[in-house]
């Protein structure tokens, strides 16, 4: 009976971690669909704040500014997606 009990507890978790698997390869997928827009913005924003021309202040400032929307977005969603 316990060999019947693994094997059903390996199938289960077998699934979950292919669920999980396919969820995170197309959250990926998502993301790299948005990063050109993502990044085109950011760059369009940073400019105007900092009125530089320089390619390398664009990009440090760039990097700053996705790093900070990004944080901001993943202490949401942990909040949000909180098990209670």
């Amino acid at each position: 009976m316990r060999l019947f009990k693994t094997k059903k507890n390996f199938r289960s978790e077998l699934k979950r971690q292919i669920k999980l698997a396919i969820a995170a390869a197309v959250g990926f997928l998502i993301a790299f669909a948005w990063r050109d827009a993502i990044i085109e913005g950011s760059k369009e924003i940073v400019k105007k704040i900092t009125e530089s021309t320089q390619e390398i202040t664009i990009d440090i400032f760039n990097a700053l500014v996705i790093t900070v929307i990004g944080v901001g977005i993943i202490l949401l969603s942990s909040k949000l997606l909180k098990d209670r």
